[in-house]
């Protein structure tokens, strides 16, 4: 068995996906023998600038042994923690600096075409290239992000899917009079499409929102649009709540709405499909795609508010057809192994590196 550190990368008083995916994977390499834990440093970026002093940082961590133990492997997860040099060391990519990359030129991205963010740029990607080259083992979380990797710096990983939080505990229930939104509150997972569709939605629909806000004012922002819409009494932001009560919240939701701006992968979709629940999402949500499919196992619409609209109000309208969606995604995720019995191969493709002589 093996001493293992788990790279993290924390943003202060916010909890995502990659978090629940570090948390995860340290609890899967224990039930396996590893002794197993985390490392994370946090991560600020008061300016673009200070992504390079964050990377610098990780680089001098050194990571070889603690309390007596000698480490044997590394697992870096989203940037900058693959920064970490280490003799062996594999890559579970979550995503890399994403505004330097695919979101540059959109309204996501601080970065513009000056030479000076044009230079910073080029830094980002030449040593990304360098630090991600020296991993004995590189994987992506989706397509989608092994599909960036290769793209902008001409590197290749496998596809590893991470598997659910909570395995088979998801349940399936009502279908109750509201859509579920789940995730990080900030403008990339477009929450206020949601929000700004619902005048035109059947007006005994109501949005439940959980998540916390990790943008500075996105929720004055939402409470704009909901005083100018009359929305009081249907948008209801839940924050942070249980296992228990998120397991609820699914199973007797109508539907779930999923439609960031290029997601790199969203446990939301799954647990949705675990759930027994369709999904609405968009054309350009990236990840989501990867499982979500247009009037199979949910609604894929165009990126618009009265699209967002108008799919809501169809699965309002025909019950049935938001049961059928549901069932299909869930017999999708009961045979793709993302439920429960997944972990076995990402544990063993993660750790491959200590095979090596």
């Amino acid at each position: 068995m093996a001493n293992i550190l788990v790279l993290g990368v924390k943003i202060p008083f916010t909890k995502g996906g990659a978090e629940t995916l570090v948390n995860t994977l340290v609890k899967e390499l224990k039930a396996r023998g590893h002794d197993a834990d985390t490392v994370e440093l946090p991560l600020s970026f008061n300016s673009k600038e200070a992504s390079l002093g964050q990377s610098a940082l990780w680089r001098t961590v050194d990571l070889s042994s603690f309390g007596g133990k000698n480490v044997d492997l590394v697992i870096a997860t989203k940037f900058p923690s693959y920064y970490a040099k280490f003799p062996k060391k594999s890559v579970w990519l979550v995503h890399q600096y994403r505004e330097s990359y695919d979101l540059y030129g959109t309204r996501f991205s601080d970065f513009s075409d000056d030479p000076r963010d044009e230079a910073l740029r080029r830094m980002l990607t030449d040593a990304d290239r360098k630090v991600l080259s020296e991993c004995s083992y590189i994987s992506g979380i989706s397509k989608n992000v092994v599909d960036r990797l290769n793209k902008y710096n001409d590197l290749s990983g496998e596809v590893l899917y991470p598997p659910l939080p909570l395995g088979n505990k998801y349940q399936s229930g009502n279908f109750s009079d509201y859509i579920l939104s789940v995730g990080r509150i900030c403008t990339i997972k477009r929450v206020d499409m949601a929000i700004k569709a619902l005048p035109i939605v059947h007006n005994f629909i109501k949005l439940k929102v959980v998540g916390t806000p990790d943008e500075g004012g996105v929720m004055e922002y939402f409470k704009n649009e909901i005083d100018k819409h009359h929305l009081w009494d249907r948008v209801e932001f839940l924050g942070r709540v249980s296992d228990e009560e998120l397991i609820n919240l699914y199973a007797n939701s109508l539907a779930v709405y999923y439609a960031p701006f290029d997601e790199d992968y969203g446990y939301v979709t799954l647990e949705a499909f675990a759930s027994k629940k369709p999904v609405i999402t968009a054309q350009d949500s990236g990840g989501v795609l990867e499982f979500v499919k247009h009037e199979v196992n949910g609604l894929v619409v165009e990126p618009t508010i009265d699209a967002v609209g108008h799919g809501i109000n169809k699965l309002v309208e025909d019950r049935e057809l938001a049961k059928r969606l549901g069932l299909q995604g869930y017999k999708f995720i009961e045979s793709s192994g993302l439920m429960t019995h997944g972990w076995e191969h990402v544990i063993s493709r993660l750790i491959s590196p200590l095979n090596l002589s």
